[in-house]
């Protein structure tokens, strides 16, 4: 079999079923063998269920807990078939033709691991902050932390050096690939032991990039091959304290894992300053505008300072 299409879902009724219909035409129009496992992280909604009996031969693998994204993943890639698996989220559409311009990619060479697309929102713009990204690097999270990050990237010079983006429209040679859509072949990702397990949510496809590229292995970035991606719809059912909470403590794994102590006590100082930075701002901000409850000024500044706290806690 030429390629699984693994689905991740939680709770999504009103895109699974676009989300599966575009996967099958997509393996039909790339001329491919292929099957859709839809992966139901514990939804109590029956859409996974539903989805699979509408369209013929997709499979459900039932998680009775939600494990997360990488341990979910990993299951389904396991239980799948192909030589690739293609990561999907259950909010992430395939344009026409974009599967078979990811196949391509990935089978011109050996030595290629993973491809990933153009990810766009919902209204045709590119979604920037999944798209052909460097490496997570300080200066760069600091912008994106800070809210800085659209201004920098105006110029070539400082986006290189302080944002994480790079050219959206230029193809080759790339450093992360978003998970939301990732074509991956199956030796590569069995080769550095699939997705990093002590990832819930954020940092798992990135940490998942940083080793095939380690070991070795190409990942291609393939500008032509576009994805309509309506973006984290899970986690936006969470609360803003709990995203933050997952964000950071992945955050903070990723550098503890593939950084120097110092770098990585450096970071933590950093993003700590940083939150702190932009709390004090926007408590300022709407002191002056009158825009907000002390009530709510006081949830800012008690959520930032459990950021800041968790950041240099853990220096171990």
């Amino acid at each position: 079999m030429d390629v699984s299409i693994c689905i991740l879902t939680h709770h999504q009724p009103e895109l699974l079923p676009r989300c599966v219909e575009h996967s099958l035409a997509e393996i039909d129009r790339a001329g491919a063998r292929g099957e859709v496992i839809i992966v139901d992280n514990a939804s109590f909604d029956g859409s996974p269920q539903a989805a699979a009996a509408r369209f013929s031969g997709v499979k459900v693998l039932r998680n009775e807990e939600n494990l997360g994204f990488s341990a979910a993943n990993n299951k389904a890639v396991r239980a799948s078939l192909g030589r690739h698996a293609l990561i999907l989220n259950d909010d992430a559409i395939l344009e026409q033709g974009s599967l078979r311009l990811m196949l391509d990619a990935l089978e011109s060479d050996s030595r290629i691991a993973a491809t990933g697309p153009k990810l766009l929102n919902a209204d045709g713009s590119l979604q920037r902050g999944f798209t052909n990204r460097s490496f997570p690097h300080i200066p760069g999270i600091l912008a994106q932390i800070l809210l800085v990050e659209g201004l920098l990237e105006r110029r070539i010079w400082t986006r290189k050096l302080f944002t994480m983006s790079r050219d959206p429209d230029r193809g080759g040679d790339a450093d992360h690939l978003a998970a939301a859509c990732l074509l991956v072949r199956r030796a590569a990702f069995d080769s550095v032991g699939g997705f990093d397990e002590g990832f819930h949510y954020w940092f798992e496809d990135t940490d998942l990039c940083y080793r095939l590229s380690h070991a070795g292995w190409r990942l291609v970035y393939v500008p032509d091959a576009q994805v309509t991606h309506y973006g984290s719809s899970s986690l936006n059912r969470l609360a803003l304290s709990e995203r933050n909470a997952i964000y950071f403590e992945s955050l903070r794994h990723y550098f503890h894992k593939h950084s120097s102590p110092w770098r990585y006590r450096l970071l933590t100082f950093a993003v700590a300053f940083a939150v702190l930075t932009r709390a004090s701002g926007a408590l300022l901000y709407n002191l002056c505008r009158g825009t907000s409850t002390a009530a709510r000024r006081r949830e800012t500044v008690q959520r930032s300072l459990r950021i800041a706290r968790s950041m240099v806690r853990h220096q171990d």
